[in-house]
Protein backbone atom coordinates (compact mmCIF):
# COMPACT_ATOMS: atom_id res chain seq x y z
CA UNK A 1 0.00 0.00 0.00
CA UNK A 2 2.84 2.70 0.81
CA UNK A 3 5.41 1.04 -1.44
CA UNK A 4 7.07 3.21 -3.95
CA UNK A 5 7.67 1.88 -7.32
CA UNK A 6 11.09 0.46 -7.15
CA UNK A 7 12.78 1.93 -10.36
CA UNK A 8 12.15 5.31 -8.30
CA UNK A 9 13.93 4.09 -5.50
CA UNK A 10 16.90 2.59 -7.70
CA UNK A 11 17.38 6.41 -8.56
CA UNK A 12 17.04 7.97 -4.87
CA UNK A 13 19.31 5.36 -3.32
CA UNK A 14 22.11 6.57 -6.34
CA UNK A 15 22.64 9.43 -3.70
CA UNK A 16 24.26 8.05 -0.61
CA UNK A 17 22.61 10.78 1.79
CA UNK A 18 19.11 9.11 0.71
CA UNK A 19 19.34 5.64 1.29
CA UNK A 20 18.82 5.07 4.85
CA UNK A 21 15.53 7.41 4.74
CA UNK A 22 11.99 5.64 5.94
CA UNK A 23 10.37 6.37 2.63
CA UNK A 24 7.40 3.59 3.69
CA UNK A 25 6.91 6.25 6.80
CA UNK A 26 7.17 8.92 4.80
CA UNK A 27 4.03 7.29 2.27
CA UNK A 28 2.38 6.25 5.08
CA UNK A 29 1.86 10.04 6.49
CA UNK A 30 1.51 11.77 2.70
CA UNK A 31 0.63 9.50 0.71
CA UNK A 32 1.80 7.36 -1.90
CA UNK A 33 0.77 9.36 -4.50
CA UNK A 34 1.90 12.30 -3.32
CA UNK A 35 5.44 11.15 -2.23
CA UNK A 36 5.83 9.45 -5.55
CA UNK A 37 5.35 12.70 -7.78
CA UNK A 38 7.82 14.97 -4.94
CA UNK A 39 10.52 12.87 -4.93
CA UNK A 40 9.94 12.59 -9.24
CA UNK A 41 10.21 16.12 -9.09
CA UNK A 42 13.15 15.99 -6.48
CA UNK A 43 15.40 13.72 -8.81
CA UNK A 44 14.24 15.91 -12.29
CA UNK A 45 16.53 18.88 -9.80
CA UNK A 46 19.06 16.36 -9.38
CA UNK A 47 19.13 15.15 -13.35
CA UNK A 48 19.25 18.49 -14.76
CA UNK A 49 22.00 19.71 -11.82
CA UNK A 50 24.10 16.41 -13.08
CA UNK A 51 23.72 17.70 -16.77
CA UNK A 52 24.68 21.23 -16.04
CA UNK A 53 27.63 20.08 -14.00
CA UNK A 54 28.86 17.29 -16.74
CA UNK A 55 28.87 20.58 -19.41
CA UNK A 56 32.52 21.15 -19.94
CA UNK A 57 31.57 24.77 -18.90
CA UNK A 58 28.57 24.26 -16.43
CA UNK A 59 30.48 23.34 -13.22
CA UNK A 60 32.32 26.94 -13.16
CA UNK A 61 29.24 28.84 -13.84
CA UNK A 62 27.67 28.47 -10.03
CA UNK A 63 31.36 29.50 -8.39
CA UNK A 64 31.91 31.83 -10.66
CA UNK A 65 28.81 33.70 -10.47
CA UNK A 66 28.93 33.85 -6.75
CA UNK A 67 32.23 34.86 -6.59
CA UNK A 68 31.55 37.87 -9.25
CA UNK A 69 28.94 38.77 -6.79
CA UNK A 70 31.38 38.83 -4.17
CA UNK A 71 33.82 40.63 -6.10
CA UNK A 72 31.51 43.48 -6.97
CA UNK A 73 30.52 44.00 -3.72
CA UNK A 74 34.24 44.05 -2.98
CA UNK A 75 35.21 46.37 -5.77
CA UNK A 76 32.67 48.90 -4.73
CA UNK A 77 33.99 49.08 -1.15
CA UNK A 78 30.45 47.18 0.21
CA UNK A 79 31.56 43.79 0.58
CA UNK A 80 31.97 44.05 5.00
CA UNK A 81 29.28 46.01 5.13
CA UNK A 82 27.12 43.29 3.16
CA UNK A 83 28.32 40.72 5.01
CA UNK A 84 27.56 42.49 7.90
CA UNK A 85 24.08 42.99 7.39
CA UNK A 86 23.43 39.66 6.66
CA UNK A 87 24.47 38.77 10.27
CA UNK A 88 21.99 41.35 11.75
CA UNK A 89 18.28 40.52 11.18
CA UNK A 90 15.87 43.14 11.89
CA UNK A 91 13.13 42.38 14.43
CA UNK A 92 9.73 43.08 12.77
CA UNK A 93 6.60 43.97 14.86
CA UNK A 94 3.37 44.34 13.02
CA UNK A 95 -0.45 44.06 13.39
CA UNK A 96 -2.78 42.50 11.72
CA UNK A 97 -6.39 43.40 11.17
CA UNK A 98 -8.67 40.36 10.50
CA UNK A 99 -12.35 41.55 10.42
CA UNK A 100 -13.73 37.99 12.03
CA UNK A 101 -10.83 37.10 14.34
CA UNK A 102 -12.49 35.67 17.40
CA UNK A 103 -12.46 37.20 20.63
CA UNK A 104 -9.27 34.84 21.80
CA UNK A 105 -7.13 35.43 19.25
CA UNK A 106 -7.06 39.34 20.36
CA UNK A 107 -3.42 40.08 20.50
CA UNK A 108 -2.25 36.62 19.59
CA UNK A 109 1.50 36.63 18.50
CA UNK A 110 2.82 34.53 15.49
CA UNK A 111 6.32 34.88 15.24
CA UNK A 112 8.15 33.84 11.68
CA UNK A 113 10.81 32.81 10.51
CA UNK A 114 12.35 31.73 6.84
CA UNK A 115 14.71 31.45 4.66
CA UNK A 116 17.45 30.08 7.13
CA UNK A 117 19.94 28.91 4.45
CA UNK A 118 21.90 27.68 7.04
CA UNK A 119 24.73 26.59 5.09
CA UNK A 120 25.46 29.53 3.67
CA UNK A 121 25.77 31.64 6.93
CA UNK A 122 26.85 28.72 9.65
CA UNK A 123 26.56 31.40 12.23
CA UNK A 124 23.12 32.29 11.60
CA UNK A 125 21.60 29.70 14.64
CA UNK A 126 23.68 31.78 17.45
CA UNK A 127 22.52 34.75 16.22
CA UNK A 128 18.71 33.81 15.97
CA UNK A 129 19.37 32.06 19.21
CA UNK A 130 20.38 35.28 21.16
CA UNK A 131 17.55 37.42 19.53
CA UNK A 132 14.88 35.64 20.31
CA UNK A 133 15.38 35.09 23.90
CA UNK A 134 13.78 38.86 24.17
CA UNK A 135 10.88 38.23 21.71
CA UNK A 136 7.68 36.96 22.88
CA UNK A 137 5.45 35.58 20.94
CA UNK A 138 2.20 32.40 20.86
CA UNK A 139 3.52 30.11 18.03
CA UNK A 140 6.30 29.93 15.94
CA UNK A 141 5.92 29.05 12.03
CA UNK A 142 8.30 28.62 9.82
CA UNK A 143 8.18 29.13 5.91
CA UNK A 144 11.01 27.37 4.23
CA UNK A 145 14.15 27.28 2.72
CA UNK A 146 16.21 25.42 5.76
CA UNK A 147 18.88 24.48 3.45
CA UNK A 148 21.24 26.76 1.27
CA UNK A 149 22.04 24.63 -1.96
CA UNK A 150 18.83 22.81 -3.67
CA UNK A 151 20.10 19.04 -3.77
CA UNK A 152 22.58 17.05 -1.75
CA UNK A 153 23.20 16.60 1.65
CA UNK A 154 20.89 18.23 4.35
CA UNK A 155 22.06 17.62 7.84
CA UNK A 156 24.19 20.44 8.38
CA UNK A 157 21.07 22.83 8.17
CA UNK A 158 19.30 20.69 10.38
CA UNK A 159 21.74 20.57 12.81
CA UNK A 160 21.59 24.66 12.92
CA UNK A 161 17.80 23.89 12.98
CA UNK A 162 18.03 21.57 15.85
CA UNK A 163 20.37 24.47 17.57
CA UNK A 164 17.67 27.28 17.28
CA UNK A 165 14.83 24.69 18.32
CA UNK A 166 15.15 25.58 22.09
CA UNK A 167 14.14 29.22 21.08
CA UNK A 168 11.72 28.86 18.91
CA UNK A 169 8.81 27.96 21.86
CA UNK A 170 5.81 25.56 21.72
CA UNK A 171 3.83 24.47 19.17
CA UNK A 172 6.37 24.77 15.95
CA UNK A 173 4.45 24.44 12.77
CA UNK A 174 6.80 24.67 9.01
CA UNK A 175 6.25 24.20 5.41
CA UNK A 176 8.98 23.35 3.03
CA UNK A 177 11.01 25.82 0.64
CA UNK A 178 11.71 24.61 -3.05
CA UNK A 179 15.38 23.96 -1.20
CA UNK A 180 13.91 21.61 0.76
CA UNK A 181 13.57 18.05 0.22
CA UNK A 182 10.61 15.87 1.19
CA UNK A 183 12.96 13.94 3.34
CA UNK A 184 13.48 16.36 5.77
CA UNK A 185 10.12 16.12 6.97
CA UNK A 186 11.19 12.65 8.94
CA UNK A 187 13.45 14.96 11.01
CA UNK A 188 11.17 17.44 11.99
CA UNK A 189 9.20 15.72 14.36
CA UNK A 190 12.29 14.75 16.13
CA UNK A 191 12.98 18.42 16.80
CA UNK A 192 9.39 18.95 18.01
CA UNK A 193 8.02 20.82 14.73
CA UNK A 194 5.09 19.74 12.70
CA UNK A 195 5.46 19.67 9.38
CA UNK A 196 2.23 20.78 7.36
CA UNK A 197 2.46 19.84 3.76
CA UNK A 198 -1.11 20.42 2.13
CA UNK A 199 -3.20 19.88 5.77
CA UNK A 200 -3.99 22.24 8.36
CA UNK A 201 -4.65 22.44 11.99
CA UNK A 202 -6.70 24.29 14.85
CA UNK A 203 -5.17 26.66 16.97
CA UNK A 204 -6.92 26.69 20.02
CA UNK A 205 -7.03 29.69 22.45
CA UNK A 206 -9.84 30.84 25.47
CA UNK A 207 -12.38 28.35 23.77
CA UNK A 208 -11.97 29.92 20.53
CA UNK A 209 -9.94 28.71 17.49
CA UNK A 210 -8.81 29.48 13.86
CA UNK A 211 -7.39 27.08 11.18
CA UNK A 212 -3.45 26.95 10.22
CA UNK A 213 -3.00 25.45 7.12
CA UNK A 214 0.55 24.57 4.96
CA UNK A 215 0.93 23.36 1.58
CA UNK A 216 4.06 22.19 -0.28
CA UNK A 217 6.36 24.07 -2.28
CA UNK A 218 4.68 26.30 -5.38
CA UNK A 219 7.84 27.82 -6.96
CA UNK A 220 9.26 24.81 -8.40
CA UNK A 221 8.01 21.27 -6.61
CA UNK A 222 4.45 22.81 -7.80
CA UNK A 223 3.08 19.53 -5.18
CA UNK A 224 0.67 21.82 -3.43
CA UNK A 225 -2.99 20.64 -3.17
CA UNK A 226 -5.62 23.03 -1.46
CA UNK A 227 -7.99 20.40 -1.76
CA UNK A 228 -7.51 18.69 1.62
CA UNK A 229 -8.12 21.50 3.61
CA UNK A 230 -10.78 23.01 1.71
CA UNK A 231 -13.61 22.20 4.03
CA UNK A 232 -11.69 23.34 7.04
CA UNK A 233 -11.60 26.88 5.86
CA UNK A 234 -15.02 26.91 4.81
CA UNK A 235 -15.80 26.13 8.55
CA UNK A 236 -13.36 28.51 10.05
CA UNK A 237 -13.88 31.91 11.50
CA UNK A 238 -10.07 32.96 10.01
CA UNK A 239 -7.96 30.81 8.44
CA UNK A 240 -4.05 31.17 8.10
CA UNK A 241 -2.36 29.82 5.05
CA UNK A 242 1.76 29.36 5.22
CA UNK A 243 2.81 28.75 1.45
CA UNK A 244 6.90 29.19 1.29
CA UNK A 245 6.57 31.74 -1.97
CA UNK A 246 4.07 34.31 -2.41
CA UNK A 247 3.56 32.72 -5.92
CA UNK A 248 0.55 31.27 -4.60
CA UNK A 249 -1.56 34.30 -4.17
CA UNK A 250 -4.30 34.08 -6.30
CA UNK A 251 -5.07 30.45 -5.49
CA UNK A 252 -4.82 31.16 -1.68
CA UNK A 253 -7.69 34.00 -1.75
CA UNK A 254 -9.78 32.26 -3.81
CA UNK A 255 -9.53 29.03 -1.49
CA UNK A 256 -10.89 32.05 1.46
CA UNK A 257 -7.91 32.28 3.45
CA UNK A 258 -7.41 35.45 5.52
CA UNK A 259 -3.83 35.70 5.67
CA UNK A 260 -1.08 34.37 3.39
CA UNK A 261 2.50 34.42 5.23
CA UNK A 262 5.16 33.22 3.09
CA UNK A 263 9.05 33.89 2.23
CA UNK A 264 11.14 32.86 -0.47
CA UNK A 265 12.15 36.24 -1.95
CA UNK A 266 14.77 37.20 0.54
CA UNK A 267 13.02 40.95 -0.40
CA UNK A 268 15.26 40.98 -2.92
CA UNK A 269 18.53 40.87 -0.67
CA UNK A 270 20.92 42.72 -2.78
CA UNK A 271 19.04 46.00 -3.73
CA UNK A 272 19.47 49.68 -5.18
CA UNK A 273 19.68 52.15 -3.11
CA UNK A 274 16.27 52.50 -0.95
CA UNK A 275 15.53 48.93 -1.05
CA UNK A 276 14.90 48.28 -4.32
CA UNK A 277 15.02 44.75 -5.27
CA UNK A 278 17.31 43.77 -8.70
CA UNK A 279 15.94 40.14 -8.94
CA UNK A 280 13.38 38.20 -6.50
CA UNK A 281 12.84 34.98 -8.26
CA UNK A 282 8.96 34.85 -8.69
CA UNK A 283 6.72 34.15 -11.28
CA UNK A 284 3.72 36.23 -12.30
CA UNK A 285 3.91 38.02 -8.95
CA UNK A 286 2.90 42.09 -8.59
CA UNK A 287 6.16 43.33 -7.33
CA UNK A 288 4.76 44.76 -4.14
CA UNK A 289 4.27 41.08 -3.05
CA UNK A 290 7.80 40.68 -3.24
CA UNK A 291 8.17 42.20 0.76
CA UNK A 292 5.93 43.13 3.34
CA UNK A 293 2.62 43.49 3.85
CA UNK A 294 0.08 43.31 0.56
CA UNK A 295 -4.04 42.27 0.38
CA UNK A 296 -5.31 40.73 -2.81
CA UNK A 297 -8.90 40.24 -3.23
CA UNK A 298 -9.65 40.14 0.79
CA UNK A 299 -7.12 38.08 1.66
CA UNK A 300 -3.98 40.06 3.62
CA UNK A 301 -0.13 38.76 2.98
CA UNK A 302 3.02 39.01 4.18
CA UNK A 303 5.99 38.08 2.52
CA UNK A 304 8.97 38.52 5.05
CA UNK A 305 12.64 39.18 3.82
CA UNK A 306 14.05 36.22 5.35
CA UNK A 307 16.28 35.50 8.12
CA UNK A 308 19.28 34.31 6.12
CA UNK A 309 20.67 34.75 2.87
CA UNK A 310 20.93 32.99 -0.76
CA UNK A 311 24.32 31.84 -2.87
CA UNK A 312 26.29 33.83 -1.12
CA UNK A 313 26.37 35.56 3.04
CA UNK A 314 25.48 39.07 1.91
CA UNK A 315 23.01 41.66 1.52
CA UNK A 316 22.74 45.05 0.55
CA UNK A 317 20.17 47.70 1.38
CA UNK A 318 17.73 44.73 2.26
CA UNK A 319 18.22 43.03 6.06
CA UNK A 320 17.01 40.35 6.86
CA UNK A 321 14.35 40.44 9.61
CA UNK A 322 12.36 38.12 12.14
CA UNK A 323 8.58 38.87 11.92
CA UNK A 324 6.19 38.72 14.43
CA UNK A 325 2.63 39.14 13.30
CA UNK A 326 0.48 40.55 16.56
CA UNK A 327 -3.41 39.04 15.08
CA UNK A 328 -6.14 42.10 16.01
CA UNK A 329 -9.96 41.79 15.62
CA UNK A 330 -11.96 44.78 13.83
CA UNK A 331 -10.49 48.31 14.83
CA UNK A 332 -13.25 49.87 16.87
CA UNK A 333 -14.75 53.23 14.77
Amino acid sequence: MHELPQELMDRVHVHSHYRDVDYARLAAHFGAEYLERRIGRQLEIYDRVARYGGHPAGRWVKPVYRRGLKAGLWMTGQLERARRLARAPQLVEREVWLENLPAGFDGFRVLQLTDFHFDYTPELAGILKAQLREVAFDVCVLTGDYRGEDFGPYEESLTALEEVRGALGDPVYAVLGNHDSIEIMLRLPEMGIRGLVNEAVWLERGGDRILLSGVDDGHWYRTHDFGPMRDQVAEAAVSVLLSHSPELYRAGAAEGYDLMLSGHTHGGQLCLPGGCPLVAHVKDTPRAMIRGAWAWEGMLGYTSRGAGTSSIDCRLNCPGEVTVHVLRGTREE
